[in-house]
């Protein structure tokens, strides 16, 4: 990930990342996201808010299942 800052505004930052596969996701205006085909495993789902900050969980998707992870920021 390169970060990206305003070297005026603190707040102002965001995240540039290229990967070689499709599980990424930008959340709908409600929040939602979906990531389909991806292969079973263990895995770390991050979610970050510029100023609520990062959270993680994790989630175990098993073959030929789907799996939810929810994520609540006061």
């Amino acid at each position: 990930m390169i970060p990206v800052k305003c070297n005026i505004h603190a707040w102002m930052h965001s995240y540039i990342g290229v990967v070689d596969h499709p599980y990424f996701a930008v959340t709908a205006p409600e929040g939602t996201f979906e990531w389909k085909n991806v292969p079973p495993g263990d895995y770390t789902v991050v979610s970050w808010h510029e100023k609520l900050g990062k959270q993680e969980q994790q989630i175990h998707v098993a073959p030929a299942a789907s799996a939810a992870v929810n994520f609540t920021y006061r």
